[in-house]
């Protein structure tokens, strides 16, 4: 219920509401008054409006008597509904976004956050990012604001029907191997093989695979068929909490063909006779991410191969790369990845893309010629 009343010169509106909740210290229900007030209003019709708004704001579902900070808000939504299941590089990407937040809304409340302040918001990301950093920065806000209507805060979405901007010179290209660089990078992996050591037998399935780092981690015995090449994609490592959890998404779930070569190699591994394929016998775990990318790193300085940035990560893009070279089916690729469909593929490998679409068209132009040359000798 919204209450006028004129303080001076100008108009006062209290709206009140009052709540039954659980308390849980008392172990029954109370009764708790809500309020907000809001003065200044010059004429009582202003005030009125506003209070009409407020009532049918309330009666909609909407918490009228709060309005905390938007980027307060996000910082308590990713900490209570997020933190507690996603990766450490995952958190990093929700803090970013939190400064990002910070930065251009200050302490902006965010009832007072309307589509349009949301869309300039995306305009000047876009400036300086990426269109997919923007993407991927715009997706954790939705979910963000979808829970906010939810919690009964806004009415609407704010950041529905915006457009996402960027600038495409900031757009990182996947780093890759070539072939003489990735046939380095396998003899120096081969050379002194030690199964105390796991970290060199993690690369070289990575080359092999595809396969992101958690699921290789996550590798138990009974995931490698050694009579039929397979091994079966099912779960992931998180090497900060030490646990076995799902893999990214659904679609992440996969059985993938491997040589004998690589089986052959992993097979020795089985010496140490642990649980987990890629365990060490120090500690009866798999080496953490950094442990195994600190070796990558050097063993590509040792064999001169200098890629800024390279990690893990980027075998999997180096095995797109080769694969593509050799002319692979790319939704034969998508379904190796583990990705939910080829669009998922074709946009994060474009560039790779682009360059494979190149060769392609040097092919096809000169089967086109052979066309030519076949009508000529027949003319």
């Amino acid at each position: 219920m919204a209450s006028i009343k004129k303080r001076g010169k100008t108009w006062y509106v209290r709206f009140s509401k009052r709540e039954t909740r659980w308390d849980p210290e008392k172990q029954k229900n109370v009764s708790v008054l809500k309020q907000k007030s809001k003065g200044g209003f010059k004429t009582k019709a202003e005030a009125q409006q506003y209070g009409i708004k407020m009532e049918a704001a309330s009666i909609s579902g909407v918490d009228v008597t709060k309005n905390p900070v938007f980027a307060d808000y996000f910082k308590t939504w990713y900490e209570t509904y997020k933190f507690p299941s996603i990766r450490k590089s995952t958190q990093k990407r929700y803090i970013t976004n939190y400064h990002y937040i910070e930065n251009y809304f200050g302490d902006t409340k965010i009832k007072n956050i309307t589509r349009s302040n949301y869309q300039k918001f995306l305009n000047y990301l876009g400036k300086k990012h990426a269109p997919a950093t923007v993407r991927k920065t715009n997706i954790m806000i939705k979910s963000c604001i979808g829970n906010a209507v939810e919690d009964g805060l806004v009415e609407r979405n704010f950041t529905n029907r915006t457009t996402i901007a960027g600038n495409k010179n900031a757009e990182k290209h996947v780093q890759y191997l070539n072939m003489k660089e990735l046939r380095k990078l396998v003899q120096l992996c081969l050379t002194d093989l030690n199964t105390c050591y796991t970290s060199k037998y993690l690369v070289l399935t990575g080359i092999f695979t595809g396969a992101r780092i958690g699921e290789l981690s996550a590798l138990k015995w009974s995931d490698i068929n050694f009579k039929n090449n397979t091994i079966n994609i099912t779960k992931s490592w998180n090497c900060n909490t030490k646990k076995l959890g799902p893999t990214k998404t659904k679609s992440s779930v996969r059985k993938i063909k491997v040589n004998s070569f690589l089986l052959k190699k992993i097979k020795q591994l089985k010496a140490n006779n642990l649980d987990f394929v890629f365990a060490t016998p120090r500690t009866e775990l798999p080496p953490s991410s950094s442990a195994v990318n600190q070796f990558l790193r050097r063993t590509l300085d040792q064999g001169n191969i200098h890629k800024q940035d390279f990690h893990f990560h980027s075998l999997r893009h180096t095995h797109v790369a080769y694969l593509l070279s050799k002319g692979v089916d790319i939704s034969a690729i998508s379904k190796r990845l583990g990705h939910a469909n080829i669009a998922t593929t074709l946009k994060i490998y474009a560039y790779l893309l682009d360059e494979y679409k190149e060769k392609q068209d040097s092919k096809i132009i000169n089967s086109l010629d052979d066309i030519c040359a076949t009508n000529v000798q027949h003319g």
